[in-house]
C-alpha cells in the first residue's frame, strides 16, 4: 500500500483522478484464463483516454465464475503488468467475510492500493447484517475498502446512504461507489458522507452532476467505468475529452461530450442496466470488437445473441468507433 492503516481517506481524494476503468477476462478455448491475453487487455484498457487506473474482478471480469485460486493469479497478472504505473482496486467481494478478507490480504500483499467489498450478494441479509460483515472485514485488513451502492436486481442488496454513515467509524472505509442511476439517490449520498468519504460513481453524468452540485465534495475520479473501453477509442477519445472538460470546470463542453457518451450507451449497455442486469457476455464481445482480448465467456453465462452482437456492431460504426 502506498499509505498506513487508517490513511486511505486521505490517499484517495490525493491521488485517485480519471477512470478507474474495468478489464475483461479473456480465455483460451479450453477455458482458462488467458494470460497474455489478459496482459494485452492491461495494455490496451491504459492507452484508453481518461484512464487513470484500474477496477479488477469486477462483475464485467466474471469473477463468480472463477476459483479461488484464478482470483489471486488474475490479481497477481494485473498488478505485474501494470507495475505501479496507475492506482489498481481489487474487487474482493464474497458472501463470505473470511473470504474476502483472504482476498483482501492478498491483494495488499500483491501491491493493491485499494479493496471493492460488496455487500454479501447472496442468502438472507439484514441490515444489522451487513454492517457486523463490514466490521468483521475491516477488523482483519489494513487495506482501504470501498463499499458498493447500487439498486440493480443482480445484487439485490441496496447499501443506502444511511447504512454508509454507520460504517464510517471503521478507518479502512474510504470511499462508495454509488451507481442507483438516480439522481437523488447520488445527491442523499454525497449530501450524507460526501465531506468524510469519497463517493464517486461509474456514470459520466453523475460525475458531472456531483462536480456541479457539490464542487467541495465530488470525486475527481470513477470507479468500475465501462464506457472508456466500450464508448471510445483512441482516435475518438470521447471520455477523455469529457473527462479534461469536467475536471477544469467547462461544464457546458462536459455535457455536449457526454450527450455523445450517453447516446452510443444507452444503445449498447443501459437497456439492459434499466431491466435490473450486466449483459457481461454481451459488453466482453462489444470490447472485442474494439481491440480486447475475450475468448467467450464461462458458465453460466453463455455467449450473446449473434443478432445483438450485429446490433452493436453497426451502433459502433454508427459513432465511428469501428469500420464498416
Amino acid at each position: 500500500m502506498r499509505y498506513g492503516r487508517g490513511e486511505a481517506r486521505t490517499w484517495v481524494r490525493a491521488n485517485l483522478r480519471g477512470y478507474m476503468t474495468v478489464l475483461y477476462t479473456p480465455f483460451e478455448s479450453a477455458g482458462e484464463i488467458d494470460e497474455a491475453g489478459l496482459r494485452h487487455n492491461v495494455e490496451a484498457t491504459l492507452r484508453r483516454p481518461g484512464v487513470g487506473g484500474l477496477s479488477v474482478n469486477s462483475i464485467h471480469q466474471e469473477f463468480w465464475t472463477f476459483t479461488h485460486d484464478e482470483r489471486r493469479r488474475l490479481v497477481d497478472i494485473v498488478l505485474e503488468t501494470v507495475a505501479g504505473r496507475v492506482p489498481v482496486v481489487v474487487g474482493c467481494s464474497d458472501p463470505s467475510a473470511r473470504n474476502v478478507i483472504a482476498f483482501a490480504r492478498h491483494a495488499e500483499r500483491a501491491g493493491a492500493d485499494l479493496a471493492m467489498v460488496w455487500p454479501p450478494y447472496y442468502g438472507p441479509r439484514t441490515p444489522a447484517g451487513v454492517r457486523g460483515f463490514y466490521e468483521q472485514v475491516a477488523d482483519a485488513v489494513d487495506i482501504g475498502m470501498v463499499v458498493y451502492c447500487t439498486t440493480l436486481a443482480e445484487l439485490g442488496y441496496h447499501l443506502a446512504p444511511d447504512q454508509v454513515e454507520g460504517l464510517l467509524h471503521l478507518p479502512q472505509l474510504c470511499g462508495v461507489q454509488d451507481t442507483t442511476l438516480n439522481f437523488a439517490s447520488f445527491a442523499a449520498m454525497l449530501e450524507r458522507v460526501g465531506d468524510r468519504i469519497a463517493v464517486s460513481t461509474s456514470l459520466e453524468e453523475y460525475f458531472l452532476y456531483g462536480l456541479m452540485a457539490f464542487p467541495d465534495r465530488a470525486s475527481k475520479f470513477m470507479i468500475g467505468s465501462s464506457r472508456p473501453v466500450l464508448c471510445q477509442t483512441e482516435a475518438r477519445p470521447y471520455c477523455g475529452t469529457f473527462l479534461e472538460a469536467a475536471l477544469r470546470r467547462d461544464f457546458a463542453e462536459a455535457a455536449r461530450h457526454n450527450r455523445k457518451i450517453v447516446a452510443i450507451a444507452e444503445r449498447l449497455q443501459s437497456r439492459y442496466f434499466s431491466r435490473g442486469f450486466h449483459n457481461v457476455a454481451l459488453f466482453k464481445t462489444i470490447a472485442g470488437l474494439l481491440g480486447m482480448k475475450t475468448g467467450g465467456v464461462r458458465p453460466p453465462l453463455s455467449n450473446p445473441d449473434a443478432t445483438d452482437v450485429e446490433e452493436c456492431r453497426a451502433i459502433l460504426i454508427e459513432a465511428g468507433l469501428l469500420r464498416d
